[in-house]
């Protein structure tokens, strides 16, 4: 037993030094005045389809609905891009970053919206009760965490029987796309770990069913063409990817997955 509890010591302080790494990356990176990803954002119109499913999802899940966004950011997203506090009955947002937090809140207050509340937290150990809420959903947040601990003991157990998680995330099969992370080690946190097709079979031993849509091959050459043309090869570049990306062997080269768990 004492061997057992040397163990669980040393993880848990492994854990505490990753989310004080990541507290700190995303402080740093919501205190400055421009976002030094901003230079990235060429490479996401690539894959905005993707996104647009998600926000159309979540806009019809959120009907009404207790929701919950898994790492918040400042609150751009559920607040002014989806309207969220518009139609759900209620908007929690949690992120491990203070300054996000308080900057999400600001909205929240500049909006008269008094459905939204924001919050930080640890999303490996949440101190919500169980059973609170019809939905969660994040972008780009659950290859930050320990993938047991973040379907187990949180996003399960806060869910509603019947409820659903929404999740779009990254890749990390392509090879060309994990050579491009190595090279740009400052505009992501040291322990990021984009997932693996084993990751979503992980998430079936949570979850009743877990659809996976994947986003991303083809149409991300678009970003490498002039003005022009690259509006034509996305939606070239997408058609195709519709149906290269339902193949076994390929789609796990996406670059991103949307993740639909329900409890």
């Amino acid at each position: 037993m004492q061997l057992k509890s040397e163990e669980d010591f040393v993880m848990h302080s492994a854990r505490d030094e990753i989310v004080s790494r990541e507290r700190e990356f995303h402080n740093l990176r919501f205190s400055q005045e421009e976002d030094p990803r901003g230079s990235l954002d060429k490479w996401y119109r690539t894959i905005r389809h993707g996104a647009e499913r998600q926000d159309e999802q979540i806009k019809r899940l959120s009907k009404n609905a207790d929701v919950l966004e898994y790492g918040c950011s400042d609150g751009g997203w559920s607040l002014h891009s989806l309207h969220l506090p518009d139609h759900c009955r209620s908007l929690t947002g949690i992120d491990i970053s203070d300054v996000a937090v308080n900057k999400a809140n600001e909205r929240a207050s500049a909006l008269g919206s008094t459905n939204a509340t924001f919050l930080a937290m640890n999303a490996e150990a949440m101190s919500f009760e169980d059973n609170k809420f019809d939905l969660v959903y994040g972008r780009g947040i659950i290859h930050h965490l320990d993938l047991d601990r973040c379907f187990s003991d949180d996003v399960v157990r806060v869910l509603k029987p019947n409820g659903v998680a929404s999740f779009y995330e990254p890749m990390g099969h392509n090879p060309l796309l994990n050579a491009y992370r190595k090279r740009t080690p400052l505009i992501r946190t040291a322990d990021e770990h984009p997932l693996l097709i084993s990751d979503f079979a992980l998430a079936r031993r949570y979850f009743s069913d877990v659809q996976v849509d994947y986003f991303g091959l083809c149409s991300v050459g678009s970003a490498l063409m002039p003005r022009t043309i690259s509006e034509t090869v996305y939606t070239v570049g997408k058609a195709v990817d519709s149906v290269v990306l339902t193949l076994p062997f390929v789609k796990r080269f996406a670059w991103y997955a949307l993740l639909t768990l329900r409890a």
